[in-house]
């Protein structure tokens, strides 16, 4: 890795007109050579299925490069396609029209896939969002109560069949349908907070809420489960929603402003959302990051949101203009659609966002957050995921009891576990060192019986064995010291662990021209249903019929014939 030392030659020309090149030099530094460590390890991923595809293919020049493993190289394991071509080039392998067609209709296949899920997340799949297009110039503009309320009467304006969204008179028990109401309390799915349940209540029956959510034109869509009766268009409702999944939402969403808020005062003001999901019972939070956040951190940043939960700050919402919004430090999410008025949350002076969604009164009512994972989804962007109330406190309360279980079965108290397990561990890798040592002491013991028992095979001394339970670093070792005591001559041993088979080759510096490892550990591989490869003097392959390794350690003995 070297790129990453250029990058103060970017910060000296080019800081006094980007200032925030000086104040991220250090972390711009260490997530350019962080990204140079995770392409060099995609490099050798992919020259490594580089080398199964020759090898499966087999030998020849001027063959056809096939687009599709090109597209598979590139699609799931990153690696560019013009360095696989390069590579493959270099190995007489050619690209051909038919490479190209053959990449051509991967990548397309690829995007109709990306426009099928575009098309269902937008939830305007065959002609629904042309139908949903219709509503506000049909009907008018509908009503949003959920801020305020958590019950209401409302009319029936629409009633669509899922699927094909053909407009319905009726629905009746048993049904499914998507409902479109001029008033509801029920909060659609947006900005990261899942869409409201409850249920719906007709003169002439009732149906649950599944869920609420937009379409077409930020159309508030109830999905609807006829339970009893028949709800029809025009009837006059009642609309409920489900009050204790709200608080859990409003729970998680208020503290998700928190987190944001504690993560840029403890990792640094580059932090920014990149994703967010607020449900019930848990929240997730993807931010812009380079490195792991380490448990000091955590630990910091759940100690800055419990401040806030314990001093009961009040959760203010104010409706405003957006440059407004702006001036008094509301942060705005990149790449979000804003309208002229917009919603800020302010939560006293410690965060201060643009936010459609639901939530608390006061932090006090989010109880007790807890950070419960922290991981890396993809370059440059962390997880945090954290639960808050009731969630909280399940899942604290499985912490413990798993602690307890832990303390129970060692016989000892539940806070000297950590001590218990790092004292256990010591011992095993202990024993797991002896164990090693008393194998290979027994390999050479082993090794020695084999090279009494080499054959000559044409003027050639060649060994061929097995010795079950080693790995293929023990199988080296043992090849190591037979090729030794040989002299000149050529080994050959295997072994059976965990069900697969391991085999190593050797072979004397003088006899490698003649009879090089790598060719003849593919030749005994093959027997076993395996493969491998290796240089001249020393080769390694696996297999994975186990059955067969004695006929296929027979093959060793053919070198010289």
């Amino acid at each position: 890795a070297f790129f990453w030392q250029a990058i103060e030659g970017a910060v000296a020309g080019m800081g006094e007109a980007y200032p925030e090149l000086r104040a991220g030099g250090e972390r711009i530094r260490r997530a350019v050579g962080e990204e140079e460590e995770r392409f060099a390890a995609v490099l050798d991923a992919g020259m490594d299925r580089i080398d199964e595809y020759a090898k499966a293919q087999g030998s020849g020049r001027q063959r056809a490069i096939d687009g599709r493993f090109l597209f598979t190289l590139y699609d799931t394991f990153g690696f560019p396609r013009d360095l696989a071509e390069d590579e493959l080039r270099d190995r007489g392998w050619v690209s051909t029209p038919a490479t190209e067609s053959a990449w051509e209709q991967e990548m397309e296949a690829q995007r109709e896939r990306a426009r099928a899920g575009a098309s269902f997340a937008a939830g305007d799949g065959a002609d629904g969002g042309a139908f949903f297009a219709t509503i506000p110039q049909t009907f008018g503009a509908q009503t949003f109560l959920g801020y305020e309320h958590m019950a209401a009467p409302a009319r029936v304006w629409a009633i669509v069949r899922e699927g094909d969204f053909a407009r319905e008179r009726e629905a009746r028990q048993g049904q499914t349908v998507e409902m479109v109401l001029d008033r509801t309390p029920g909060y659609a799915e947006s900005g990261g907070q899942m869409g409201d349940t409850g249920t719906i209540v007709g003169r002439a029956g009732r149906g649950e809420i599944l869920d609420t959510f937009y379409r077409g034109p930020k159309v508030i869509v109830h999905r609807v489960r006829v339970t009893e009766g028949a709800l029809r268009e025009d009837d006059e409702v009642a609309v409920t929603v489900d009050s204790p999944r709200r608080q859990g939402l409003r729970q998680h969403h208020t503290g998700t402003h928190l987190l944001h808020a504690a993560l840029r005062k403890v990792l640094g003001t580059h932090v920014t959302q990149a994703g967010s999901l607020v449900a019930p019972d848990h929240l997730r939070f993807d931010f812009s990051h380079g490195t792991q956040v380490n448990d000091r951190e955590i630990g910091r940043i759940e100690d800055l949101v419990n401040e806030q939960v314990q001093a009961d700050t009040p959760v203010v919402p104010n409706e405003m203009n957006l440059d407004e919004a702006l001036k008094t430090g509301a942060m705005a999410l990149f790449g979000e659609k804003y309208g002229d008025r917009v919603r800020v949350i302010k939560i006293g002076d410690f965060s201060t966002e643009l936010c459609g969604g639901t939530h608390l009164g006061r932090t006090g009512e989010i109880g007790l957050p807890k950070v419960t994972t922290e991981g890396g989804v993809a370059s440059g962007v962390r997880r945090v995921e954290a639960v808050a109330g009731p969630a909280a406190l399940e899942s604290v309360a499985r912490t413990e009891s798993a602690l307890r279980e832990a303390a129970d079965i060692l016989k000892i108290g539940p806070l000297e576990v950590p001590a218990r397990l790092q004292k256990l561990l010591d011992e095993q890798r202990t024993l797991e060192k002896q164990l090693r040592e008393l194998e290979a002491r027994l390999a050479r013991s082993r090794a020695e019986d084999l090279v009494a028992s080499a054959r000559q095979v044409n003027g050639v001394a060649v060994v061929a064995g097995r010795m079950d339970g080693l790995d293929a670093d023990g199988l080296r070792s043992v090849a190591d010291t037979l090729r030794t005591r040989l002299g000149s001559g050529v080994v050959c041993v295997g072994s059976v662990l965990d069900g697969k088979v391991n085999l190593i080759a050797a072979v004397t510096k003088d006899l490698t021209a003649r009879f090089p490892a790598g060719k003849l550990i593919q030749e005994v591989a093959k027997a076993v249903g395996g493969g491998g490869g290796g240089r001249s003097d020393l080769a390694q392959a696996g297999g994975k019929d186990p059955a067969r390794l004695d006929a296929a350690l027979g093959v060793g003995y053919a070198v010289g014939a």
